[in-house]
């Protein structure tokens, strides 16, 4: 009774080989399916597959069917796609592929439910029965049936495997959870993502890192870049790759109310149940929360629940192309909520959210990938860990390379590149070691771990008070600056307590781990609350860009050379002391704020270039003379193009112009 198991000579043949031949990674996965087609006594029946769209559920079930046929067992697929979602209509399309074997053993009387169950215990008296459900989210209407009749009925010699989207909610009792075995598909690593590329002939090294920044492993993102083997190629196609994964993932949204939170909570990077409500100006029923939560691509983190990156970045990125505006509006929503917190109780989680919607494009690519949720921690420095301090600088000067990370901004397509020459890490080997930290005490370092502690990284940011400041006098980079001080500047820093922090080293043992780069400039944010001043000195163009973004100011003649004679290394300064937080604060969202209202104006009246300009100047308070000098302009023509503007607005004067124009702002922030 045995099927005749030879190759076939058919195009499903050939496919099957091609995708055998391309399978990567999943070796847990693999083994666990082994471990119950080869254990019979096993009380595992039921294998649930769960993961975001595109994660790989379909491809590991081709490998599992594989894997199947090879140990002789019978392997039926139902494809929720292809059957209308009735037990009748499952069961028939079972009994279906049962009768495509031709076996004359098997006796098929009709296609009832109850004929299809006396067939499997039929065909499971000698061979193993394995029935996979893919696509299990779009069948959830069966689950109580699947569950409370046909898996009871099924033989014992026989395995379930249902794949979907969301993991099976079957944990209220022991027995259903001894009987359930759970696979949480997630993105390739590095390796594997590097591997895949390989295959595909996309061999290029930094095209290779950019995919990988631009993917993080996501299975079908990677797929859909490795479609092509040129750099140019792929930064003109990725835009598109995103759109196809944003449509990818939304097909599990069912009602449009779900799909107008899911766009906030695209925008948010962590949301909850009360920001959402504050952000919409509505009420969040609690069952809409709930269906928002239990999607496959939102998970819960420490802060309240976030959505998958790449996910949040095409959803993002989908929105902007379509309503422009709405997503504007939204953001802005954002920062006058983190606003409003900052001003009541600084903290440095919202201080945090608050710079990643202001929305400058550095920033958001260097400190905010992987930065939310991650296994890697800061480990205080003391006596019985400063040993790994010796450990580290000896290795690091061991291995002194040049240091490459390209930090990707998905939804512009820009990349930002991180460059540090061989010379230059030489040199901070010199300037730098276990006696620096010794001298500057043990607080002023932290060790970067990852999740089985392995040190990675390190973060030496000095604190500036009375037992540093004569180090920091001395110290190379540090000097420069604290020599110049006048007397009274001096003392301001020779206190007791922390009168500012030196920003001396973020280094990573691996030079091309960009999550731990992302990690230790994430861990930064706090240094804005400290109420004091914030100073670096670097040559890095990459960092003096950033630093420049961030609102630090250059010091003035405050240059040093020592990195070498022809490498100037300038000195910035942050103060946030007092007041000047929230002063530093206003003036990052002001400019966006303005540029918000602009738009919300200009969407109610056809204003030129020129007279966009003269608007935004009358609503800062400028004066016609004022107006004509910063746009270069004679008084007359800015005196004609103001009555264009109030014909346009239909009002009279100036006065009445910016009273209708405030009144446009204010009834648009209403909604």
């Amino acid at each position: 009774m045995r099927e005749n198991h030879k190759k076939s000579d058919n195009i499903g043949t050939a496919i099957q080989e091609i995708e055998k031949n391309y399978f990567i990674g999943r070796v847990t996965e693999l083994t666990l399916f082994e471990q119950h087609i080869r254990e019979d006594s096993s009380v595992k029946k039921i294998i649930n597959i769960h993961g975001t769209g595109g994660i790989g559920k379909t491809f590991l079930l081709n490998q599992f069917s594989r894997i199947a046929k090879s140990n002789d067992c019978w392997w039926f697929h139902l494809d929720s796609s292809v059957f209308s979602h009735t037990p009748r209509s499952l069961t028939e399309n079972l009994v279906t592929q049962i009768s495509l074997h031709n076996d004359p053993s098997i006796r098929i009387d009709n296609y009832s439910i109850q004929n299809c169950l006396q067939v499997l215990h039929q065909l499971a008296t000698y061979r193993k029965v394995i029935i996979t459900i893919d696509s299990y989210e779009t069948i959830r209407n069966l689950d109580n049936w699947l569950k409370n009749v046909f898996i009871r009925e099924l033989p014992q010699n026989s395995i379930i495997i249902i794949a979907g989207r969301k993991r099976l909610e079957w944990n209220e009792s022991p027995a259903w959870r001894k009987l359930i075995t759970t696979m949480h598909l997630k993105d390739f690593n590095f390796t594997q993502t590097k591997t895949y590329l390989h295959q595909h002939n996309v061999t290029d090294k930094a095209l290779v890192n950019q995919i990988w920044q631009f993917t993080k492993g996501h299975p079908l993102a990677v797929s859909l870049s490795a479609l092509t083997n040129k750099t140019t190629d792929w930064m003109r196609t990725n835009t598109n790759i995103l759109n196809q994964l944003s449509r990818s993932w939304l097909q599990e949204v069912g009602n449009k109310q779900l799909q107008a939170i899911i766009e906030v909570a695209t925008i948010l990077r962590c949301f909850d149940q009360a920001k959402l409500a504050y952000i919409t100006k509505m009420q969040v029923p609690v069952d809409l929360f709930h269906e928002l939560t239990t999607l496959s691509f939102v998970k819960k983190t420490s802060n309240g629940w976030t959505i998958h990156d790449l996910i949040r970045d095409a959803i993002k990125l989908e929105l902007k192309d379509r309503n422009l505006e709405k997503f504007e509006q939204i953001n802005q929503h954002c920062i006058a909520y983190y606003q409003t917190k900052l001003a009541n109780k600084p903290s440095s989680r919202d201080i945090r959210e608050l710079f990643y919607h202001i929305g400058d494009k550095l920033i958001q690519s260097a400190f905010f990938q992987d930065g939310m949720e991650t296994n890697l921690y800061l480990e205080e420095v003391d006596n019985h860990n400063f040993n790994e301090i010796k450990q580290y600088f000896q290795h690091r000067k061991n291995n002194l390379i040049e240091n490459q990370v390209d930090f990707v901004h998905r939804e512009t397509n820009q990349t930002y590149h991180y460059f540090v020459s061989l010379h230059h890490n030489k040199k901070e080997s010199e300037l730098v070691d276990a006696n620096y930290i010794a001298k500057m005490g043990y607080n002023s370092t932290r060790l970067l771990k990852n999740d089985v502690g392995q040190t990675i990284g390190l973060s030496t940011v000095v604190p500036i008070n009375a037992q540093t400041i004569q180090h920091l006098m001395e110290q190379p980079v540090s000097r420069t600056y604290f020599q110049q001080l006048s007397s009274s500047e001096y003392s301001r820093y020779n206190d007791k307590v922390n009168s500012g922090y030196f920003i001396r080293m973020l280094d990573c043992l691996n030079p091309t781990d960009q999550v731990a780069r992302s990690f230790l400039l994430y861990s930064l944010f706090p240094l804005l609350l400290s109420g004091g001043r914030i100073i670096t000195s670097t040559p890095l163009p990459f960092f003096q860009q950033l630093l420049k973004n961030f609102g630090f100011q250059e010091v003035p003649n405050c240059e040093n050379y020592d990195f070498g004679n022809q490498i100037p290394s300038p000195t910035y300064l942050l103060d946030v002391r007092g007041e000047r937080l929230i002063n530093y604060i206003n003036n990052f969202t002001k400019k966006i704020t303005e540029q918000y209202h602009m738009q919300t104006i200009c969407s109610a009246y056809t204003f030129t270039e020129r007279e966009k300009s003269i608007v935004e100047l009358i609503l800062n308070e400028h004066s016609n003379a004022e107006i004509a000098s910063e746009l270069h302009l004679a008084e007359v023509t800015v005196k004609k193009c103001i009555s264009k503007i109030l014909k346009k607005v239909n009002v009279k004067n100036r006065a009445q112009l910016i009273k209708r124009l405030m009144e446009i702002i204010y009834l648009n922030d209403l909604i």
